[in-house]
């Protein structure tokens, strides 16, 4: 297995990436599949391919934001081959950092089975090294989404501060950088007070 550029695919190649990510995310959570391939798409082939990594970098801050990971066929340890791979990658690219944004499974109105399905994301990422930060009224400008989501952060090398002491450069950085939103803004003021933590000036 290995991680490659989608760009290098071939057209049926990239094809079939398309119908992993389709059949990965629900239709309120897709971007169009040609916005995916601004940023950097990496896909995880053995032959054909197997799973996608979509990130945008976050400024100069030495993160990386990962907007999509998906895999063709669950069950299988693929998502822990693509992510072992896209750690190995951001690592050499000398990223210290993966941030991304996971769906609440205490949201209000949904039902048992989509809860289970977001507990398992969490215990996923979890199980790979990453925390859930406490960060509290996270509303990213993204659509009809738009309710309440997660965060969580993943480090690759040692650092001081942790992840977790961090949550000000990390809520700043994902909605500037990921949504194009000023550190100014109200809605990122509303996230770093209810997350209690002060905006710095």
């Amino acid at each position: 297995m290995e991680l490659v550029a989608a760009s290098t695919l071939t057209p049926a190649d990239l094809t079939a990436v398309e119908q992993i990510y389709l059949d990965g995310f629900e239709p309120h959570l897709r971007a169009p599949f040609d916005n995916l391939l601004a940023d950097t798409a990496l896909v995880l082939v053995d032959r054909k391919p197997l799973g996608l990594a979509v990130l945008r970098v976050l400024g100069d801050t030495g993160w990386v934001y990962l907007r999509y990971f998906t895999v063709g066929e669950k069950g299988k340890g693929l998502g822990e081959h693509l992510w072992t791979h896209l750690r190995t990658a951001m690592t050499s690219a000398g990223h210290t950092r993966i941030v991304y944004d996971v769906e609440d499974p205490a949201q209000h109105g949904i039902d048992a089975a989509e809860e289970r399905i977001r507990h398992r994301r969490i215990t996923f990422y979890r199980r790979l090294g990453a925390v859930l930060l406490p960060v509290n009224g996270y509303l990213p400008p993204q659509g009809s989404a738009g309710y309440p989501m997660l965060l969580m952060a993943a480090d690759y090398v040692d650092q001081t501060p942790a992840a977790a002491d961090d949550l000000e450069r990390i809520v700043v950085a994902v909605y500037e950088h990921r949504y194009g939103v000023a550190p100014t803004d109200p809605v990122v003021e509303r996230t770093l007070r209810l997350s209690g933590v002060s905006h710095a000036r």
